[in-house]
Order: structure tokens, then sequence, then C-alpha cells
């Protein structure tokens, strides 16, 4: 007999299967509503607050941030670069350019701030600029006043007269006495052609195309015994700058022998750049000066400007005559030369009014109603103070300005106290 324990009516109080996670589910699904009811109820709330934020707001009006003035919205906000509030952009400044410098836009400041911050306006003018340019130079013989002695006979050095190098000598003075066999030869067949009658000219003629001086023709014209030696004198005063024989050495018609040179007037040799090449002209005026000379100063002329350019430093020669005295002016004796510059009358700006980042340069233009527009420049000449920007046009009558010294991005205000900005004369 089958017996069943346990409650009467037990069976109908047990959930049924998986009511459990049914129960779990509606919670989650009840949170879910909830929360997607608070969310809305607080987009709702934020809209009705920028709203009321944005209500009165011309149509168009937009901000900026006073710290990145290149950040600008249509609304009110934050600066997403340093959290400062955005501020509204005057109506005054709705047509300001932005300029043709990547990464910087246009900017309006008030007269008060412009005053706080120090910025100064400066010309943008055309005036003449007439830059000097200093080269290095050095002192060399002039090479029209530098002569070879040389024999044009083979032969023996017998004398040497003038036996050391940087000895002074005179015009004519005695240098070298040169013993010739074949100088000996000559004078006799000369001296027998004028007693025959036959051959004297061209016997002559020899002797002059030997080197023969004419003094020394003239003796045997005057009945003078043919010599075995020869005296070469100096054909113009100055300094030995090379003895290139010695006592006894023999000789060809191809040995120099010395070579004399006259120091009275040297010139003076300046290295030009490639880069200054169109800055040096034929006639310009320089002066120059040496350490090793203080306090004395030299004035001349650019004389020439040499055709070639040097393979190994770059440089043009440029030679120089010098006036008054140069008697102290050494060969090899190195200085300063500065070369006036030709005035020009150029567009120029200070050289504080450009911003050089390193891969491009720019100004800011100072424009009615405290707007400020960067323009991209490419600068030409340097003078110093001065420089010579290409691709900025001349400021209008009307008060067009440009900014003198404005810094890049984000560090322009903190830069700012040393700048200014180009205004028209």
């Amino acid at each position: 007999m089958n017996t069943i324990s346990g409650r009467p009516g037990s069976e109908s109080h047990q959930p049924p299967p998986g009511a459990g996670f049914m129960n779990v589910l509606r919670w989650v699904l009840f949170a879910a509503l909830l929360l997607l009811a608070v969310a809305s109820i607080a987009s709702w709330v934020a809209w009705r607050r920028e709203e009321s934020r944005t209500a009165g707001v011309p149509s168009g009006q937009r901000w900026h941030c006073p710290m990145h003035p290149s950040y600008t919205a249509d609304r009110p906000g934050d600066c997403p670069i340093c959290g400062m509030d955005l501020v509204p952009i005057p109506a005054s400044a709705a047509g300001t350019a932005a300029g043709d410098v990547d990464g910087l836009t246009g900017v309006t400041l008030d007269p008060g701030r412009v005053q706080a911050i120090g910025v100064r306006t400066a010309v943008a003018e055309r005036a003449p600029l007439a830059d000097d340019l200093e080269l290095a130079a050095f002192v060399t013989p002039d090479e029209s006043r530098v002569h070879t002695v040389q024999v044009r006979v083979a032969g023996w050095i017998e004398t040497l007269h003038v036996d050391r190098t940087g000895q002074s000598v005179s015009t004519g003075q005695p240098l070298v006495t040169v013993y010739s066999p074949e100088l000996l030869q000559s004078e006799n067949e000369y001296v027998l052609a004028r007693r025959s009658g036959i051959g004297a000219d061209a016997a002559r003629e020899r002797l002059r195309l030997l080197g023969v001086p004419e003094a020394e023709i003239a003796r045997l014209e005057r009945g003078g015994e043919p010599a075995t030696r020869l005296t070469l004198r100096a054909p113009v005063g100055g300094t030995v700058l090379e003895r290139r024989v010695t006592a006894g050495q023999s000789i060809g018609p191809d040995t120099p022998l010395l070579v004399v040179g006259d120091l009275s007037r040297p010139w003076l040799l300046a290295d030009v750049y490639e880069l200054d090449l169109g800055r040096v002209h034929t006639g310009d005026p320089v002066t120059f000066t040496s350490e090793s000379l203080p306090g004395r100063t030299w004035r001349g002329r650019v004389e020439f400007l040499y055709p070639t350019v040097s393979g190994d430093t770059r440089t043009l020669r440029a030679r120089i005559a010098l006036e008054g005295d140069t008697r102290d002016l050494r060969p090899g004796l190195y200085g300063s030369v500065r070369v006036a510059g030709r005035a020009a009358a150029v567009l120029q700006v200070p050289a504080e009014a450009v911003v050089r980042t390193g891969t491009e340069d720019y100004v800011f233009l100072a424009r009615a109603g405290g707007r400020f527009e960067p323009r991209r420049v490419r600068t030409g000449r340097d003078a110093g103070e001065r420089v010579v920007p290409h691709r900025l046009r001349e400021p209008h009558a009307g008060g067009d300005r440009g900014a003198d010294r404005s810094p890049p991005r984000h560090h322009r205000r903190r830069r700012a106290r040393r700048a200014g900005a180009l205004r028209p004369a």
C-alpha cells in the first residue's frame, strides 16, 4: 500500500520554474527606465539653461578665447585649450581677415588692452636703405708693379749684388752679374759685322733680343771690346720679393733670377660671399682698418670684381685701390673693409616687427578699430634695425597698420609686451 507524506496541498505553493530570473529582469528594466527618465529630465534642464543664456544673442554672434583668439565658437562656453570663458567677438571685428599664416587668425584688442600689454606701432614706409657691408680683406702687391729679372742666355751667376729677400733696391741698381760664353759670341759677331759692314743690323737685333741693355750695345758701337759678363740692373725701385738663384749657379733662358716689386701702392683684396654679390659694385667707396694699425683708416674704391667664384670658399674677390699714404701697409696684412651701400628707396619695417618662427616670417598689420591681422612675408635685405619685407603691400592712407613683433599662437599675450605695430606715416 503506497502512502504519501507531506502537508496537504503543498504542491500548489511551489514557484514555477524561471520565476526568480524573471523577477531580477523586471527590476533591471525598471532601473533602466528610471535612469533614462532622469537623463531626459537633466538634458531638458540643461537645454533650458542654454536657451536662457543665449536668449537675446544676435544672430551670427561668435565667441573666442582671450588667450587663444584662433579658437572661435558660435555660442558661449569654455576654451578647450586653457579653460577660460569665451568672450563675444565685437561686431566691429566681424570682418577681420584671418590672415595668411597657418594656425593664426586676426584678433581685435581694445585700446585699454593694447596699452596694458605694451603694443608699440611703427611706420611701414618706403625710404632709402643704404646698409654698409663688412668684408675681410688683405694687402697684396700691385701685380702691375712686380717685375721678374731674367736673362735670355745660358751661363753662370758670377756675382749676386743683392742677395737678400726683402732688400730695398733703386731703379738701375746692379742686381746680378752673369758670365756667359754665348753672350761673348754674340757680341763678337756684332763687332765683326760692324767692321765688315755686312749684317750689322741683324747682329744688333740679336743682341737686343737676348736682353743685352742698350747701354752695353752703345759701348760696343763706341769701339769697346766684347764682354764675357753681363750685369743686370733693377728695372724699378722697390723690394726684392723673391731670390731664386745663388752665386755660382748655372742658369738658362728659363731661369727666373729675382722678383722685384714696388710696394708703395699695394692692392687690397676682399672676399665677397655669394649672397652679397649684388651689394658690391665697381666704384663703391670703401674704408679699410686693421687691428695691426689701430686708429688708422684708409679710404679707397672698388676697382675690379673678379669674374669667377672660388669653389672652396664660395667667395668672389674684389680688388680695391686705396688712396693716400699706403707705405705702412705690408703685403699679407689682414683687416676689415666696409663697403658703403647704395641708397635705394624700398619698403622697410623695423627688424623687431618681423616674427621669425624658423620656418616662416610674418608681421601683424594693425588696422582700424584695434584689429590685427597676421601676414606672411619674406625678408630681404637686413640693415640692422631695419629690414625689407617682400609680399607686404604699402599701407593705405586710410589707416592700415601692421603688428610689430607679436608672438605666435598661445605665447602671444606673454610676449606682447615687446610688441608694436606698423602704422602709416
